[in-house]
């Protein structure tokens, strides 16, 4: 599914969210689950590309539903792997791999999750990436260290891995993970909402097509403060439950 005209959302990945950057070249920003690697290359060949046009992997984050797509997307390709140092690991022999909490991405092991993905190329903060016109990294700590977003400067579009993403048509802002620093995640998304973009492309739930910036600056009158485990399974939970259970019945009148 397209975004915009060469964003495109991969179909099946709505646990963790793929996004792929048509060009010259082609770009994925994250990779899901290790399942995901088959849907991402199915879907390059579905558009009338070739695996081997993918050029580079720009990830977020280290977290294991964003980057565990990386190691069969890999097999297709001789992509180049881009993230943010604080979320790497330096090994011997000049090697620097993904990580996250000393053990997912630590063990170069046949096993979900577990696979040491090779990190080829740092990122830092106002790094321009030369595709689609320009891609601006911004440093986001909070999340995780090296938390990073993608700015697409010319269409207004922002890929914000899990700093924040929308649903339902609202902006919505993460829950603290182990390894969350929650004051530098707060800085982070006060910083965003300072900005101006268009498109939201969030790390999970359905990119937000329009008036995103201000939709994140609305949020933020209500609710200054990120959320909580606690409010999650007290407040939000039962929201979600009954919005669900509301749209199934409508979809049985429809039916």
């Amino acid at each position: 599914m397209e975004v915009i005209s060469g964003i495109h959302a991969i179909p099946g990945t709505h646990i963790s969210r793929v996004y792929l950057i048509e060009d010259d070249e082609l770009s994925l920003v994250d990779t899901g689950m290790p399942w995901s690697a088959g849907r991402v290359i199915k879907y390059i060949r579905s558009i009338g590309r070739r695996p081997d046009e993918l050029s580079r992997i720009l990830l977020t984050h280290s977290h294991p539903d964003h980057i565990g797509g990386a190691p069969g997307i890999l097999k297709h390709s001789g992509a180049r792997v881009f993230a943010h140092q604080a979320d790497s690991r330096q090994r011997y022999g000049n090697c620097r791999t993904l990580n996250y909490m000393g053990i997912f991405g630590a063990l170069d092991v046949t096993l979900p999750f577990f696979y040491r993905t090779r990190l080829d190329c740092l990122v830092a903060e106002d790094d321009l990436i030369p595709t689609a016109g320009g891609i601006r990294v911004l440093h986001t700590p909070g999340h995780t260290p090296g938390s990073v977003c993608y700015l697409l400067e010319r269409e207004g579009l922002l890929f914000s891995g899990d700093t924040i993403f929308a649903g339902h048509g609202r902006v919505s802002r993460s829950l603290p993970f182990p390894g969350t620093d929650t004051a530098q995640y707060k800085q982070s998304v006060e910083r965003l909402a300072a900005m101006d973009f268009d498109i939201l492309c969030g790390g999970h739930g359905e990119p937000l097509g329009g008036g995103a910036s201000k939709a994140l600056c609305i949020l933020l009158q209500r609710k200054p403060n990120p959320p909580t485990w606690r409010e999650f399974f007290f407040m939000r939970l039962p929201r979600l439950l009954l919005l669900h259970r509301s749209r199934n019945a409508e979809d049985c009148e429809t039916d």
